[in-house]
């Protein structure tokens, strides 16, 4: 096994906060007062798909009796985060679950998939321009007293913006420094937000991390003692207690939430990495909640009677990527060869065992912006060899013996990832002479981000609004030395596909320009979809109502936003 040099640990902690910050942040979205409301769309679509991810309650819990007030609910992290903060912190799905609880985002998805204001009062557009107006809802408190307004905005918009690794997903979006100001004060409650290029439906930028608000004050002390960053203040339903990192981050309720009575003391969430014990755990009553996609800890779920389960099947996908910028995957006959040659039946069956679909495209068949004519190939082997030996006579310093010599990297160390690397390369060593890499998670976005692959196993896409997939697509992204455009394909032709959805309002034209993106992706093969990863969350049955929860102002909130959510509406029956 070869041994890769670590790149700096910031840039290796840090590159994790592109990954959910771009899918989950940059974007835009359905729910302007003039768009044409998804609900309607999808009551008036004939073949029966659906405008967003939705999930399914397996298993239904029983309420019995009324609320019961008190209690810590401890949920199971299969991740460590390496800090809080999200103006510099890794935001991923473990960082999400943890920061949602004390930190209220400025709009949001409700249970239909539309943005919905939060935080923020309202959002307007500044007529003739590219900019949006948001106010602030008045006399919210943050839990050290001080007073939401226009300042905590800025000062944490602004230091994303600066930040040498989360500006990266930002810069595409927003004007230099000496182009114009990003985002101004108007007044106390009065944000305008100025973007380059004009867009239907900005707030959707802040249902994320770019809009989980932290006082002025808090951003200035962790931008001069980052120690601070394992800490947080925010406006939202519980505050922090305590953190031991690769341990238990604690938090209790805020008795003073803006949004009313919040029924738990407080929530535990403890580190378990290995996400199959996880499941045993809350099986056998040693944890409540456990949020997952593992396969084995889905299935432990199913077998046990005291697990209630909400599945999300339509949110993210298990991909292979190709690095098109190096040899030998620079090459479209490369590209073909490995994908003929890869097992998706045997990955379906063997690695998701029966717990997710089979995938064709970045999005799941039953929603509106799957293209139904585009599939997936693979498990054609024969049509592989005629592509090797067609490369390797142009190209055979990177042949040896008629194989194509290549490397995969996977993360680890992982059971479930060490069983993908070898259902995979059973299938490619035909044509391929494939060396191995095994690296920590961290290490392996690290040299994803730096273009230092050739092929990975990875998770991505499936965003509520597919808009937010952009980041990932786009020319702007993909000719860096740090790439978010990760596979580093670049087609002007999609660019502009992508530029024309971003600025229209009519969803069935938006839904025929993704149509046509994934014909694009399909051909480009860079990307080989395996399955739509099953983003479960399990509780223990004296846990009571994880979903729905309401936001302060009374809509219902999308549940589980591919695994995440919120717990101030839960309780726990004893």
């Amino acid at each position: 096994m070869r041994m890769h040099v670590p790149v700096n640990s910031r840039l290796a902690k840090l590159l994790g906060a592109l990954l959910s910050l771009a899918v989950l942040a940059i974007s835009c979205g359905e729910g302007d007062a003039g768009d044409e409301s998804v609900d309607e769309i999808a009551e008036d679509d004939s073949d029966g798909t659906a405008v967003v991810p939705t999930v399914t309650t397996t298993v239904a819990p029983t309420i019995e009796g009324g609320i019961t007030p008190g209690g810590m609910l401890r949920v199971g992290l299969g991740a460590e985060v390496d800090g809080l903060n999200p103006g510099a912190n890794s935001m991923a799905t473990s960082t999400y679950l943890i920061d949602f609880t004390m930190l209220e985002p400025l709009a949001y998805f409700d249970a239909e998939g539309n943005w919905f204001p939060w935080l923020a009062e309202s959002f307007e557009r500044v007529e003739g321009s590219n900019s949006w107006l948001m106010t602030l809802r008045d006399e919210i408190t943050f839990h050290d007293g001080s007073s939401l307004d226009a300042d905590d905005v800025i000062a944490l918009f602004n230091a994303q913006l600066k930040d040498p690794l989360i500006g990266l997903a930002l810069q595409p979006s927003f004007p230099l420094p000496f182009e114009g100001p990003a985002v101004e004060r108007i007044d106390e409650l009065t944000v305008q937000f100025n973007p380059i290029g004009p867009t239907e439906h900005f707030p959707v930028n802040l249902t994320s991390q770019l809009g989980m608000i932290v006082p002025s004050e808090y951003t200035e002390a962790t931008q001069a003692n980052s120690r601070k960053n394992q800490t947080l203040v925010g406006t939202g339903p519980f505050m922090f207690e305590s953190r031991v990192q690769d341990d238990r981050t604690i938090v209790v309720k805020n008795p003073d939430w803006w949004g009313g009575e919040v029924y738990l003391d407080g929530i535990e969430f403890i580190i378990q990495t290995d996400q199959a014990i996880a499941a045993d755990r809350l099986a056998a009553g040693d944890l409540d909640v456990v949020i997952t996609s593992n396969p084995d800890a889905i299935l432990t779920m199913r077998e046990s009677d005291n697990v209630n389960r909400i599945e999300n099947l339509l949110s993210s996908d298990n991909d292979l990527m190709m690095n098109t910028s190096r040899p030998p995957f620079d090459d479209l006959r490369v590209r073909q060869a490995l994908t003929y040659a890869t097992d998706r039946d045997g990955f379906s069956a063997l690695i998701s065992q029966g717990t997710s679909e089979p995938a064709d495209t970045m999005f799941h068949p039953d929603l509106i912006w799957s293209n139904p004519d585009v599939v997936q190939e693979g498990n054609a082997p024969e049509l592989s060899q005629a592509l090797v030996d067609s490369y390797c006579a142009d190209v055979p310093d990177n042949c040896t013996d008629g194989r194509i010599d290549m490397e995969f990297q996977h993360s680890g160390p992982s059971v479930v990832q060490t069983r993908i690397a070898d259902l995979l390369t059973a299938g490619w060593q035909e044509f391929f002479n494939i060396t191995v890499v095994e690296v920590l998670q961290d290490q392996l976005i690290s040299n994803v981000a730096i273009g230092e692959w050739q092929v990975v196993a990875w998770r991505q896409f499936g965003s509520i609004e597919p808009d937010n997939e952009v980041i990932w697509l786009q020319c702007a992204t993909a000719d860096k030395f740090i790439a978010l455009n990760w596979v580093r394909y670049c087609d002007e032709s999609r660019d502009a596909l992508m530029l024309e959805q971003r600025q229209t309002a009519d969803l069935g034209r938006r839904v025929e320009i993704w149509h046509e993106i994934q014909v694009n992706m399909n051909e480009s093969y860079a990307y080989v979809f395996m399955t739509h990863a099953n983003w479960t969350i399990g509780s223990h049955e004296r846990v009571q109502n994880i979903c729905p929860q309401f936001a302060p102002t009374g809509e219902e909130i999308f549940c589980s936003n591919a695994g995440v959510t919120f717990f101030h509406d839960t309780w726990i029956v004893e």
